[in-house]
């Protein structure tokens, strides 16, 4: 059976976001968790691509029929950029061994990069087939691993409800993959089912709760039900955790001027503190270092007897304001109950 070192968060990268650019690059170095690695992966992770590729020719060429070795020399091409031969690799090691998950995984993944999603589909189907006919399947990551490419492939060629079932069969074993459950979420969205979308959306942030694409998709969410409190904090750290991505900045700066959203917060304070809660929510997530913001902010959720939050943004006053008196006394105070 296949077994694999480690899984790389970078793999969701794959997915095709509303506004992700640049995903397939991923693949070329999430590939290398699914292949068979034995004492020289070190060697070839440490060294330059070429002469990784120099030393594993010379020992393919004296162990023609070791697999293991044909495997890496493999990987090795293809992080040379060398697909082709890499391929020729992949197809030498099925001769060996035929229909080796690791040779079918790698072959998968190259189809991948090259967006050949039908050939893609095939590899991993074929992966999927060989896996489940070794023991304990529905335990091993490698078929997690398998199910979400061959989920993502079919997701690319737009058929969203096969997708779906095999996005399924991976969370089925490992719940937690919020790279899974975004890709999901896309598919229900296509699918227009905009209550699972949401729900798998929330999932996805409740794994990791700074991927940027959940986040600027809820945010988008929100906006439609009125939330804009809610979909400004999304949209913060969507911009935060994505800074090369211009949607979710863009989308921040539409929410307006942070410093007439403060104003309006300041003369509602009074008259109606939770609209002042939300204008002075909205200011901090589009300016999240104006310390002025941040004391209003903390005062209100305060008066709104939302200790916990309070706590937060006054802790957060306290790195952009370093002893800010108010903001000492006032963690002090809420702290010590």
């Amino acid at each position: 059976m296949v077994t694999m070192a480690h899984r790389l968060p970078a793999r969701r990268l794959v997915v095709t976001a509303t506004w992700l650019v640049g995903a397939l690059c991923a693949l070329l170095a999430a590939y290398l968790v699914f292949a068979v690695l034995s004492h020289r992966a070190s060697v070839i992770a440490s060294t330059p691509a070429a002469r990784a590729v120099g030393e594993l020719t010379k020992a393919v060429r004296g162990s023609p029929n070791d697999l293991s070795l044909r495997l890496q020399l493999a990987q090795a091409l293809t992080v040379a950029g060398r697909d082709v031969e890499a391929v020729d690799q992949y197809q030498a090691a099925l001769k060996i061994r035929p229909n080796d998950p690791s040779a079918l995984a790698g072959l998968g993944f190259l189809a991948m990069t090259r967006r050949e999603w039908s050939t893609a589909e095939g590899y991993w189907r074929a992966v999927v087939e060989e896996l489940s006919a070794a023991s304990n399947p529905g335990g091993d990551q490698n078929m997690e691993k398998a199910f979400f490419y061959l989920g993502t492939s079919l997701m690319e060629q737009r058929d969203y409800r096969q997708a779906v079932a095999y996005f399924k069969e991976a969370l089925r074993i490992k719940r937690d993959a919020a790279d899974t459950h975004y890709a999901l979420a896309f598919c229900y969205k296509q699918l227009d089912s905009k209550q699972k979308y949401r729900e798998e959306l929330e999932a996805a942030l409740a794994f990791d709760p700074v991927m940027p694409e959940a986040n600027y998709d809820l945010a988008m969410l929100l906006l439609e039900d009125g939330d804009v409190a809610g979909a400004a904090e999304h949209l913060r750290v969507s911009a935060d955790a994505a800074p090369g991505v211009e949607k979710p900045w863009q989308a921040l700066q539409d929410l307006g001027d942070p410093q007439k959203r403060l104003a309006a917060a300041e003369s509602l304070a009074k008259t109606d503190p939770k609209k002042a809660l939300i204008e002075a929510r909205v200011a901090v997530a589009i300016e999240p270092d104006n310390a002025e913001g941040l004391r209003m902010l903390a005062g209100l959720y305060e008066r709104a007897g939302a200790k916990d939050k309070a706590v937060a943004v006054w802790e957060r006053l306290l790195v952009v304001s370093p002893g800010d008196a108010d903001a000492v006394a006032a963690v002090e105070r809420l702290t010590s109950k």
